[in-house]
């Protein structure tokens, strides 16, 4: 019964509303606070060099968001995002998850929520994110999505 409640769609976008309340909340309170997150479904724009994301063991991750990291968190509806350094070099990306990948949210080390929903992601997104790459794989595709000055 319990995993059909965590699996269960209405349960998920309760879950998703919470994320953002609670997000929304701390990021007007402009309070320090880490997120926990499923790192399967977590965006990096630059992709991370591979010497960085090998060091990622777990399939969840921590990002803390204070200082500059807080000032560039962007809260939508459906996702969770900011600026962030990576290893010694501190490699600068763009981190983007989805409200409903997010595991956890801390203040102080400590939990003020626990998202026990399974987050999946929306089959028709993937499917578009999949097309694009194969479109763009090829050399000659890339130059139709060139921005022009």
């Amino acid at each position: 019964m319990l995993e059909n409640i965590l699996k269960d769609d209405s349960f998920c976008t309760l879950m998703k509303m919470h994320v953002y309340e609670c997000l929304e909340y701390v990021l007007q309170k402009n309070a320090e606070f880490s997120v926990l997150v499923n790192l399967k479904y977590t965006k990096f724009t630059p992709d991370l060099p591979a010497h960085i994301k090998d060091s990622f063991k777990s399939p969840v991750i921590l990002f803390t968001l204070g200082g500059y990291t807080l000032q560039s968190a962007n809260l939508s509806q459906n996702e969770l995002s900011f600026e962030a350094g990576f290893g010694s070099e501190n490699f600068a990306s763009l981190v983007e998850v989805p409200l409903g990948a997010i595991v956890q949210i801390l203040v102080s080390e400590s939990p003020i929520l626990i998202n026990f929903s399974e987050y999946k992601e929306d089959a028709s997104k993937v499917r578009t994110e999949k097309s694009k790459n194969i479109f763009m794989s090829n050399p000659n595709n890339k130059t139709i999505f060139k921005k022009k000055d």
